[in-house]
């Protein structure tokens, strides 16, 4: 078997992190962090939050309700930036969006040129996977980088 063509390894120097604020996704930006350091990448973090459903029925919350979610999604990610340049003294850059957060991970890692997406993912399985999905399947199935998922559990 000839490996002449896969002699060089791709360079790494922008490592996308989407960040849900759960553990899945804290275990997830720890190891991508020590992945960017050994690989003397940068790294950024993205977080996505819902559409904002301007027209909703009564029952469903209305614009109030969502800033309220926006303001606090963006205090909680300016917290979460904060405490990763401190703790792992990271070039650390990010982005807040808004939208549906697979095709919004996959936009933001061609707007910054990521060479590697870095997440976690919840595991789910059987009717919770067919009832939520999975925006780390559908963020594999769409990348044109390579993407590194990180498991909660440990094997």
């Amino acid at each position: 078997m000839n490996l002449a063509p896969f002699t060089a390894m791709p360079t790494v120097s922008r490592v996308l992190v989407p960040i849900d604020f759960s553990e899945h996704s804290e275990k997830a930006l720890a190891y991508a962090v020590e992945l960017a350091k050994g690989l003397g990448a940068k790294v950024h973090l993205v977080h996505v939050y819902p559409i904002t459903a301007y027209a909703a029925p009564p029952l469903l919350p209305g614009p109030v309700v969502f800033a309220q979610f926006r303001d606090e999604s963006q205090r909680v990610f300016e917290e979460l930036m904060t405490r990763v340049k401190r703790d792992y003294s990271s070039e650390l850059t990010g982005s807040l969006k808004e939208g549906v957060p697979h095709v919004e991970i996959l936009r933001c890692a061609s707007d910054i040129g990521a060479d590697m997406i870095v997440m976690g993912t919840h595991g789910h399985t059987g009717i919770e996977h067919l009832l939520l999905g999975s925006v780390a399947e559908r963020v594999v199935r769409g990348a044109r980088v390579p993407v590194l998922t990180v498991p909660l559990r440990d094997k």
